[in-house]
């Protein structure tokens, strides 16, 4: 079957944030939609989700579930020039690279004809990461079998990961936790509330 690889560079807007305010590595972090107290939540850091902080909520809110919370705006225009920019360093790995429309830092390469190129899917994997590592973004990359699974894992997980067959991507992609996922706060807090917390239950 023919193999593909879901790019993820976790928080995407917050790794440019990142890179503008370093001395924020440690605390929770936020990308709002304005730089006010009722400014929109779009994004949030490990830390800031652990605090209870997630995409939807105010600013103001976020900042009552931990003091700590550091927060900024970044523009679509400085998002969409690094997504145009990582498209191009992403395609030194395969012809075929596709950014996601809807969430930025997500692409999709294709892995077919690597073969001659690299000694295994593994070796593919870490040398996107690593290159991406070189110019100071953090990055999952899950080679696959679809699309969604590959997206799903790589949401939830760091490093490299490979699977065999179709039947072990589609076990690990039912084990997401749907806060991972980048879907409409609305829906994700609904769900939540129906008891439906994993991709499996959903």
């Amino acid at each position: 079957m023919e193999r593909l690889a879901c790019v993820s560079l976790p928080a995407f807007p917050l790794q440019l944030l990142l890179r503008r305010h370093p001395e924020w590595a440690a605390h929770p972090m936020a990308v709002v939609a304005e730089d006010r107290p009722q400014g929109l939540i779009l994004w949030v850091n490990e830390e800031a989700r652990r605090a209870g902080v997630l995409s939807g909520l105010r600013y103001a809110a976020g900042c009552s579930l931990t003091a700590e919370l550091r927060a900024g705006v970044v523009p679509p225009t400085e998002i969409a020039e690094a997504v145009a920019t990582l498209t191009e360093q992403l395609g030194r790995f395969t012809p075929e690279v596709e950014p996601s429309s809807e969430e930025p830092g997500v692409f999709w390469l294709s892995g077919a004809g690597l073969g001659r190129l690299y000694a295994s899917l593994e070796e593919w994997a870490r040398a996107i990461v690593t290159d991406l590592d070189s110019t100071g973004f953090r990055a999952t990359v899950v080679v696959g079998f679809t699309r969604f699974g590959t997206y799903a894992v790589a949401s939830a997980r760091e490093g490299t990961v490979v699977f065999e067959n179709p039947a072990q991507e589609r076990a690990a992609a039912q084990r997401v936790r749907l806060d991972h996922l980048a879907l409409d706060p609305n829906l994700r807090d609904t769900l939540s509330k129906l008891g439906m917390g994993t991709v499996g239950a959903l």
